[in-house]
């Protein structure tokens, strides 16, 4: 059994940088064919669909009962996809963002936190309210669609594939990506079992950074292109907005659930990396995230790990 935890944890690492790799290539493809921003598909494709992990285990909690579960997933999610997956592609490589994304998209995913804050004032979430957040979901992919024409893309070279090859190319990266991740996640959790680790730990840093590395693979890979800065940001931004407002909106529609008055103070940790993310892409007016910036955002995740620790540990004494 270790030596097959072992062969998944090896195995998932190969494949998701592979399917990585995929995945960028026919979402560049796809922007060039379609006429839209790089930034555009990264919200719209890389965003969303490497957000799937964290919709379907939001989903499978809702089912059985486990509302707070669904809700601190969304949260922690894109508490990584911030500290984490900018920090450490910052790190590698400068990020430069687009005028728009301080205008008009982190101010999206404050609204739609503020919405969530709203919503959690009475501690549960009903089935009007999670359809509500669905609804305003569907209202960002359209607006987001529309907002960046095709002059805005500006593609630099031709097409690598048509139409039907990109978005075939695109599907088959997404699948194969989050399969890997999948099959990553479950040999991690299984050796650390047989490790004797706290199941505490486990769920707090193996399966919470598990569902973000699709992003986080996506986001590496995307670094040897171009187009990386538009790619890396639009997917964090996306994969945010969609676990804002979709991962838990569709857990409450499908059941309606309460949650512990101490998941406010992830979503404080969430909405204050919001703040930080754009105070440090306006410093100096560059819109710029640099490797200063992206050590201060890594510094704030090992924080945030080792409070949260802190806190489930004594929770549980």
């Amino acid at each position: 059994m270790l030596l097959l935890h072992l062969l998944a944890i090896a195995g998932g690492f190969a494949t998701l940088a592979w399917s990585a790799g995929r995945l960028i290539d026919g979402a560049t493809a796809l922007a060039r064919q379609l006429g839209v921003s790089a930034f555009a598909i990264g919200i719209l494709v890389l965003g969303f669909g490497t957000s799937l992990p964290e919709l379907v285990v939001s989903a499978t909690a809702a089912a059985r009962g486990s509302g707070g579960i669904a809700i601190g997933n969304a949260f922690g999610s894109n508490i990584a996809n911030i500290a984490m997956i900018l920090g450490i592609a910052a790190l590698v490589r400068p990020l430069q963002a687009e005028p728009g994304l301080l205008r008009y998209d982190l101010p999206l995913i404050l609204l739609g936190t503020a919405g969530v804050f709203w919503a959690l004032a009475d501690l549960a979430l009903s089935r009007f309210e999670g359809l509500a957040l669905l609804a305003a979901l569907l209202a960002v992919i359209f607006w987001s669609a529309r907002r960046r024409p095709a002059a805005d893309a500006a593609p630099t070279a031709e097409p690598a594939y048509a139409l039907p090859a990109a978005l075939a190319l695109t599907a088959f990266g997404l699948a194969v990506l989050l399969a890997s991740a999948w099959v990553l996640v479950w040999g991690a959790v299984g050796l650390a079992r047989m490790l004797g680790i706290d199941e505490l730990l486990i769920g707090l840093t193996l399966v919470a950074i598990g569902t973000s590395l699709p992003e986080l693979a996506t986001a590496l890979a995307a670094l040897r292109r171009p187009e990386s800065s538009a790619l890396i940001l639009g997917n964090v931004v996306g994969s945010n907005l969609f676990n804002t407002l979709g991962v838990v909106g569709l857990p409450a529609a499908i059941r309606p659930f309460s949650v512990a008055p101490t998941l406010r103070l992830d979503g404080l940790a969430m909405l204050a990396l919001t703040l930080l993310l754009a105070a440090l892409l306006l410093y100096g007016g560059r819109w710029r995230l640099g490797r200063a910036g992206a050590g201060t955002l890594l510094l704030c995740y090992i924080a945030y790990l080792g409070w949260a620790a802190e806190r489930m540990l004594a929770a549980s004494a």
